[in-house]
């Protein structure tokens, strides 16, 4: 594999030169020594400091050196390189660009605007004085004493406090064994084992093969962060996803679009509904005057903000959509949702109003007060009950009421009831996979329609979610240097959770 390596320099005059390099080998190795592929001349990087390696069209970063290297601002011992990023080692900086002509892999080498002479390495030669007669020599092993009796024998011999060494404040979950150190440092000078998590703390989601891989070789530290300030148990930064689902690196740079734009694009509610016609701002025709609506009339928040409570017909749209039947009794309602229950009501109504039961009913009646009816009159009284009630229905379903706003259809099979009305399926969360929540976006500068557009659609079947550019108007990217002004960083974390119900953990 071939891999460029271009060196960045400036003239005395204040210009810039290029001089490039061909390296012929699959990895690049950094540091002091003279046998690195990048020989650095910085007192604070390590003979051999960091390496880059090409793997399967990937390069990855990893160092063993305490100091680490800066990868976009963040310490970092191991990371995936991408186009653009920002390597700092001491004072040399490296930024990854795109390969040219036949190299498999490119990058830029200068040192930072930051550098100085104190940081470079001089003469080797130079004899060094010790510090008030002391030797170099002498000095370090004496300090080198002196830390250890202070940070092993005397907390050993409990003569200081345990929280003077304290990396950071302990986390408010962790309150109840603040003092207990041992519950999760096990072994002095050693990392918390994750079997000192599982103590407490249930892992199922976080299982991948069997009760004792917890998470395949990540350990829980690596992602669930203690003694931080300011106190966060969870690791926020983007890196820690990016990692492994390459196919989204940063919300502002490289995100897909999201997925109910694709999968649910065609999806049918089976319900007829304009939004734009209800939104009209002239306002609509109602049974007691023109009215104009607003989107919470309708959509009004649970009470955590993140989702909308149901639309019912009763409580949203009885109002305006009534299923009132005779108008010489615009009272009388047929009830909603059962097609059967519709007939029934109907039936009941006419044959109230036929045989003088109903006092409030007007029109012919077929039996006077105190007269009894033949069999032959009852039959005949409910046979034509049942035909008015059929033909009232057939205009309720058909024509004006339940076709407003459901598809309906015609059953052949069934007499006595003929009609289906296709039932409703009204989409609970769209972006299933994020974390959202309508409270925390509700502000004076953003309406439904800035992000909905609602007042436009025309179809109960548009998807009225945002797209990517919507969102990227507030979020940028989780890098801060990379946003406007106006944008918030968003890493990850910020939209999308680990612990999803009813699911294991990504392998």
């Amino acid at each position: 594999m071939q891999i460029l390596i271009r060196f960045i320099t400036k003239n005395a005059a204040g210009g810039v030169e290029h001089n490039d390099r061909l390296v012929e080998s699959s990895s690049i190795t950094i540091g002091r020594a003279t046998d690195q592929t990048l020989h650095l001349r910085d007192k604070r990087v390590r003979l051999q400091h960091a390496k880059i390696e090409l793997q399967n069209g990937q390069a990855r970063i990893t160092t063993s050196a305490p100091s680490s290297v800066a990868i976009n601002g963040r310490s970092q011992t191991e990371a995936l390189l991408q186009v653009d990023d920002v390597v700092e080692i001491g004072s040399n900086k490296l930024r990854v660009i795109d390969p040219e002509g036949a190299a498999d892999f490119a990058l830029t080498f200068e040192l930072s605007d930051t550098a100085s002479g104190e940081h470079l390495v001089g003469d080797w030669s130079e004899s060094t004085s010790g510090i008030g007669g002391w030797s170099k020599r002498r000095l370090s092993w004496t300090v080198a004493l002196l830390v250890l009796v202070g940070a092993a024998i005397l907390p050993s011999l409990k003569l200081i406090s345990p929280s003077v060494l304290q990396a950071g404040p302990i986390h408010s979950a962790h309150a109840p064994t603040a003092g207990e150190c041992s519950a999760c440092h096990v072994r002095a000078f050693e990392r918390v084992p994750d079997s000192a998590c599982v103590e407490c703390h249930t892992v199922s989601r976080h299982v991948v093969a069997s009760e004792q891989a917890v998470l395949g070789t990540t350990r829980c530290a690596s992602c669930h962060l203690e003694h931080n300030e300011p106190q966060q148990l969870v690791n926020q930064h983007q890196g820690l996803c990016t990692d492994c689902h390459t196919d989204a690196t940063d919300f502002l740079t490289a995100h897909p679009e999201f997925e109910p734009l694709q999968s649910m694009q065609n999806e049918s509610s089976n319900l007829r509904f304009d939004h734009a016609v209800h939104l009209d701002t002239a306002g609509i025709v109602t049974p007691d005057g023109r009215r104009v609506l607003e989107c919470a009339e309708c959509h009004i928040e649970d009470p955590g903000g993140a989702r909308m409570q149901p639309i019912s017909m009763v409580d949203h749209c009885s109002g305006c959509h009534t299923l009132a039947f005779d108008p010489d009794d615009p009272s009388r309602v047929v009830p909603h949702g059962d097609p059967e229950a519709v007939v029934q009501s109907l039936v009941e109504y006419y044959s109230a109003r036929l045989l003088g039961a109903d006092p409030e009913a007007t029109g012919q009646r077929v039996r006077r007060p105190g007269q009894s009816l033949s069999r032959e009159d009852r039959d005949r009284v409910a046979a034509e009950a049942r035909v008015q009630a059929l033909a009232v229905a057939g205009d309720l379903f058909e024509r004006r009421a339940c076709a407003t706003c459901h598809e309906v259809s015609r059953d052949a099979a069934n007499e006595s009831v003929p009609w289906l009305v296709a039932p409703v399926v009204l989409t609970d969360v769209f972006l299933p996979q994020a974390n959202f929540t309508h409270a925390a976006h509700r502000t004076e500068i953003s309406s439904c329609d800035n992000c909905h557009e609602a007042s436009v659609s025309t179809s109960a079947t548009d998807l009225l979610i945002p797209d990517l550019d919507s969102c990227r108007e507030c979020h940028g990217s989780g890098i801060a240097r990379l946003n406007a002004a106006h944008q918030t960083p968003s890493t990850c974390v910020m939209c999308h959770g680990f612990h999803f119900d009813g699911t294991g953990s990504w392998p």
